[in-house]
């Protein structure tokens, strides 16, 4: 009785291991094609995660040693991110006083700029005067890189849009207010219907179910972090045994790479459930090594960060 008992849990344990490691073979997957490279925030600066001050939220002043002189969600950075291999640039999205919208991370100026107070509390003229990079140190405050190189560089979304019509953008609504959506609408009522289908929006779900039935062809790229989590756990917690939920899918879901390890049957056995589900995947890779180790790997698309390596790499 003990053998089979032991033979049983020795069985037990084989399949959970096979679950868990046996990522398949290239020919278990979708066919391979060009992934689609989301630069996040065009070509960027980075900052050190972990290390800004969590109570204003500033990432300017902690960020690396610059590699090169772009600013993030600028009309230089955007379009060197499409020369570095992005097909889709992430772009941060804000109101503002006299029903604009720029195109900009934070809610409030002091962090990165000259300027001071709420975005949304100031007209247009003001924001655009501004030195986007003055706030910008890698050393304490010792030296500002980017200091008078940022004055009158925060553009619109018309701005980024006419500058680049033939491009996919994916638009972060940023504030998540209503009155900023109905300005979102406004802008691509205004564009041909062509561009209206090479964008993608991230933002509250009131927000977004007002912008896609105004314009259907705009989805969401990725899910909602809690939707994301909802069409994954289940398979995470079965160990690959359960199906992704019906109602998943379309959506697009993403990993960081270091977390592919809990995806059960990666990459192989994982990307085909997904691909037959109706999902996307998004891995997210931002080093060289990266890079490198996944790059055969038939995902929808690489989200970076790194877009000078990342993508650089993805174009040789």
């Amino acid at each position: 009785m003990k053998k089979i008992v032991l033979f049983c849990v020795a069985g037990f344990l084989a399949f959970v291991l096979f679950r868990m490691f046996y990522g398949g073979t290239p020919d278990d997957s979708p066919p391979a094609a060009r992934p689609d490279m989301v630069a996040h925030r065009g070509l960027h600066v980075n900052w050190q995660k972990g290390s800004y001050d969590l109570a204003t939220g500033c990432e300017a002043t902690h960020i690396y040693t610059p590699s090169h002189g772009y600013i993030e969600n600028t009309l230089e950075s955007i379009g060197a991110a499409f020369d570095m291999g992005a097909t889709i640039v992430e772009i941060d999205i804000r109101r503002t006083r006299d029903d604009h919208l720029v195109v900009f991370h934070d809610w409030m100026l002091e962090c990165r700029t000259d300027g001071q107070g709420n975005v949304s509390d100031h007209p247009l003229a003001y924001l655009q005067s501004l030195d986007i990079g003055y706030g910008y140190t890698h050393d304490g405050g010792k030296t500002y890189p980017f200091r008078g190189k940022g004055v009158g560089k925060m553009p619109t979304l018309v701005q980024v849009l006419q500058t680049f019509p033939e491009r996919t953008f994916w638009i972060d609504h940023k504030d998540g207010a209503m009155e900023t959506a109905e300005l979102l609408v406004d802008v691509v009522k205004a564009l041909p219907p062509e561009q209206q289908q090479r964008l993608y929006y991230w933002g509250p779900d009131e927000a977004y179910d007002y912008v896609h039935r105004e314009f259907p062809t705009i989805t969401r790229l990725l899910g909602q972090r809690p939707q994301m989590k909802r069409c994954l756990l289940p398979y995470v917690l079965t160990l690959g045994l359960a199906e992704f939920p019906e109602d998943c899918k379309g959506v697009g879901i993403g990993l960081p790479s270091e977390y592919t390890k809990v995806a059960w049957g990666w990459p192989y056995r994982f990307l085909d459930r997904v691909e037959k589900a109706g999902l996307r995947f998004y891995l997210q890779i931002d080093t060289l090594e990266d890079a490198r180790a996944f790059a055969h790997i038939p995902v929808d698309g690489i989200i970076t960060d790194h877009i000078e390596v990342v993508g650089r790499y993805y174009q040789e």
